[in-house]
């Protein structure tokens, strides 16, 4: 039996949606990346070619963003982060639960259905099939949010 990671990773880097996937792992794994104040301070916006955006909400806390750089990338690197700029801006705070109840950003056409079932009708184990077709609807459906 394959890892689901095996058979979604050349699929995410096809749709050119792997950095999107990254920055949402970055953001649903922040709380437990960064304590209070940090966490309080700043957030991750978006990520580009390795590079990460955090917003931050003063230019106090940017200041010493800045002195914290290496720190904050060392706990980053694991996601493909290769780099960090900080910009001023709203943080964005989010638990884990806020994030299952968010509503769906559109709905998914008849196309990526049928992409979606063509996909999942080759694997043979049933609880399997389940989580990759729901991983690949969500994909699909937020791909486009930033």
């Amino acid at each position: 039996m394959e890892k689901a990671e095996s058979l979604l990773s050349p699929l995410i880097e096809r749709l050119g949606i792997a950095e999107d996937v990254r920055l949402e792992r970055i953001r649903n794994d922040w709380s437990t990346l960064f304590e209070k104040p940090l966490l309080s301070h700043m957030s991750p916006s978006r990520l580009l070619e390795g590079d990460l955006l955090l917003c931050v909400d003063s230019p106090a806390w940017m200041q010493q963003l800045v002195f914290c750089r290496e720190e904050i990338l060392k706990k980053l690197t694991g996601y493909g982060v290769r780099g960090l700029r900080f910009r001023i801006g709203r943080v964005a705070l989010r638990s884990r639960r806020q994030d299952r109840t968010r509503p769906k950003a559109k709905e998914l056409s008849s196309e990526e259905n049928l992409f979606i079932a063509d996909l999942v009708s080759r694997v043979g184990d049933e609880a399997l099939r389940e989580t990759i077709r729901k991983t690949v609807e969500k994909s699909l459906l937020f791909a486009g949010r930033k």
